[in-house]
């Protein structure tokens, strides 16, 4: 080759290798856009297109396996790209698919729907109730500091379904409560969260009258949890009934039922018992009752039809009373004495199974429980479990040093050493009302090391003690172990004073490992008994917390206030949470780093709305975007009422509890930007789904290009 065609050849080179430049086309800033957001299809299936619009290499995400989607991916493209979505036949019921179009930092999303010949899921719910129309609070009672007996409170009332439109209840000794909820950490299920059904001493709740419809196959299921300190935690199928009856006269017990958690302690999962009844049953009642006090919770109540199970032979019923109404539990019966002891007496016949009258000198009165030491002339006794029906009526008039009569029951608690008196009535108190309550700061407090504590006699000595925070064991019970220059010890929860394991957990009120805390105690019963590799005392005050303690995580370079609000605020409206909403302040970690400021939209059953601020000029808006554990979200955007777009953030496992938010990560799929009309300066933000109504926004961020 002579070196014209060298030159010649070098020249041609590079004018392929421009021309294959000039091919790459700058697309712009990375986008997506589909032409629909929604089809439908029949029941025999077919096919149906779309427009896609992508200025960065696409593809299409699903998990159902009745939608294909054809091309499945494809590159970047100034021009439309045509896509076939085809649903196969369907042959059961109807049915609902979201698919993922996305460029991995940006998404958009197609909800295919078909119809089933079996129907829609809804319509098989007989009867549904998730006890959360109102959610209940702990204002009840004589001193207005208990949950509601459900006579008092018909918030529980949320019945929906089928059959549910002539339902009656009796009950007894059930309480609707808004604590240790079912979509809690301590669910291994879709809880509904919100209220749930407590029983007491007794205890039943019976749904009575739910119209079948001619239906005769049934599936019947409900979340339920078992924790107790004094019959253990694990839930156990004898303890816990369930009746049926088509004339709520006469009922039969179904044995033949499962529960997901078996063997797991103290966690809520759901239980199911599928049955049939004989063709030409009009109603159906059911029953639920336990055999144990102050241990089971129940939630989610639910009735489908089903291929169902074994027939119930309704002729086997047996008449029991579940009267209409029920007892309220206040105001029960109190049982019959076997017999007046005294404490020394009553130890020493550690009679498990009857109740004995004991008269003493009240102290170390806990008004929250009702419990409190008895003591007379032979020895000193824990009251452990004054019952709900009496307590009711007693907590707001006891006090220390006043006399009180009690029937009770005996039990040794290994775990702490000590005798008790369990599953007690209050017959009688004689007093001045002058002793204190113990529900605030004692006279006076006598400074001592941890060494000088341990030593100390077991007696009425409130002690102060100061220590810095090694460990802490439950943060929603205020347990934790402090250690000084003498030696260490285990604080076994925070009780009613400064500071209340009832009302704040150690998140709220700032503990941290690393702090250091003054806190005011005493010597008790169960003081010194190992537990955790520690020695439990009761911590009735915290007077003060120095130091702010524990490791706090610095964002990386680059990214500081990353996921914090920049140039956006907001005005919060139904069912919305920032770090002003007092316990449930909205904040937490997220990819290790620490957040001050998130905003919340929504409830386990109702949607939530705010109004974002911008300053006007601002082209989109930023951010990161998670729906709550397990469940999908629709969040859309609108100005003056008229809608920008609708967005379906993903499921996050670390948006679940309550806030402080431990471990939120968040990917490019989670980050969003909504591109704003011109002048808009206030953008209404709402979910749509009240099922599905929880979502968490984290560094909204205003963009001014």
């Amino acid at each position: 080759m002579n070196i014209r065609n060298l030159f010649f050849g070098a020249v041609a080179a590079l004018a392929a290798f421009a021309s294959c430049q000039e091919a790459e086309v700058n697309l712009g800033m990375p986008d997506i856009s589909i032409s629909t957001g929604e089809m439908s299809f029949e029941v025999a299936g077919g096919e149906q297109e779309l427009t896609l619009n992508a200025t960065r290499d696409w593809k299409v995400e699903t998990d159902a396996d009745w939608v294909v989607v054809s091309p499945e991916s494809g590159e970047a493209s100034a021009e439309d790209q045509k896509i076939t979505v085809t649903a196969l036949e369907n042959a059961g019921m109807d049915r609902v698919a979201d698919l993922k179009f996305t460029i991995g930092m940006k998404s958009r999303y197609l909800t295919v729907s078909q119809a089933g010949p079996g129907g829609s899921a809804e319509a098989l719910i007989v009867y549904y109730n998730d006890y959360d129309k109102v959610e209940a609070t702990k204002t009840y009672g004589s001193t207005g500091g208990s949950w509601p007996y459900l006579d008092q409170f018909d918030g529980w009332m949320n019945q929906t379904g089928t059959g549910a439109a002539d339902v009656e209840y009796a009950y007894s000794g059930m309480s609707a409560r808004a604590n240790s909820t079912s979509d809690s950490d301590y669910s291994d299920y879709e809880g509904s969260g919100k209220n749930n059904m407590f029983f007491g001493k007794s205890a039943y709740l019976a749904t009575k009258n739910i119209a079948l419809g001619g239906a005769t196959g049934f599936t019947l299921t409900f979340g339920t949890e078992k924790y107790s300190q004094d019959n253990g935690s694990v839930f156990t199928k004898s303890e816990y009934h369930i009746y049926v009856s088509n004339d709520a006269a006469r009922w039969v017990e179904i044995t033949d039922y499962s529960f997901a958690g078996d063997g797991t302690e103290g966690r809520w999962n759901l239980a199911a018992a599928d049955f049939s009844v004989p063709a030409g049953t009009e109603h159906l009642s059911i029953c639920i009752k336990v055999d144990v006090a102050s241990s089971y919770r129940m939630d989610d109540f639910k009735l489908v039809i089903s291929e169902g199970g074994a027939e119930v032979d309704f002729s086997k019923g047996v008449e029991m009373d579940f009267t209409a109404g029920g007892s309220t539990g206040g105001g029960a019966t109190v049982p019959e004495s076997k017999g007046r002891k005294s404490v020394a007496e009553f130890i020493e016949a550690a009679d498990a199974s009857n109740y004995y009258e004991l008269t003493g000198t009240v102290s170390g009165f806990n008004p929250t429980y009702c419990s409190f030491d008895l003591t007379d002339e032979t020895g000193k006794i824990y009251v452990y479990s004054v019952l709900d029906a009496s307590k009711s009526e007693w907590a707001g008039k006891i006090s220390n040093g006043g006399t009180v009569t009690i029937y009770g029951k005996y039990l040794y608690y290994e775990q702490k050493s000590q005798h008790e008196v369990v599953d007690a009535y209050i017959v009688s108190f004689t007093g001045d009302g002058s002793g204190s309550q113990e529900s605030g700061k004692p006279e006076s407090l006598v400074k001592a090391t941890v060494a000088e504590f341990l030593a100390a006699a077991e007696d009425d000595t409130w002690y102060e003690l100061t220590g810095e925070i090694v460990s802490i064991a439950k943060e929603d019970y205020g347990n934790f172990t402090i250690k000084d220059a003498t030696g260490e010890i285990y604080i076994y929860g925070m009780t009613n004073g400064w500071v209340g394991y009832n009302d704040k957990s150690f998140s709220q009120i700032g503990l941290k490992v690393g702090d250091t805390v003054t806190l005011g105690t005493r010597r008790g019963s169960y003081n010194g008994q190992p537990q955790g590799g520690g020695n439990p005392v009761p911590a009735y005050y915290i007077s003060h917390i120095q130091g702010e303690g524990g490791e706090t995580v610095t964002p990386p370079v680059g990214e500081a206030g990353e996921y914090e609000p920049q140039g956006v605020t907001w005005t919060l409206g139904e069912k919305a949470y920032d770090n002003t909403s007092g316990s449930n302040a909205q904040t937490g970690t997220v990819n290790g780093v620490s957040v001050a400021n998130m905003l919340k939209l929504g409830t386990g059953s109702l949607t939530g709305d705010a109004v974002l601020h911008v300053a006007e000029g601002t082209a989109k808006l930023g951010f990161y975007c998670v729906a709550w554990k397990n469940k999908t979200a629709s969040v859309r955007f609108s100005v003056d009422g008229t809608e920008i777009t609708t967005i379906t953030p993903a499921a996050n496992v670390g948006a679940a509890g309550n806030p402080p938010y431990a471990s939120i990560t968040v990917t490019e799929s989670d980050y969003f930007e909504v591109v704003l009309p011109a002048g808009a300066a206030d953008i209404k933000v709402e979910t749509l789904d009240p099922a599905n109504g929880r979502v968490i926004f984290i560094g909204l961020k205003a963009i001014a290009e």
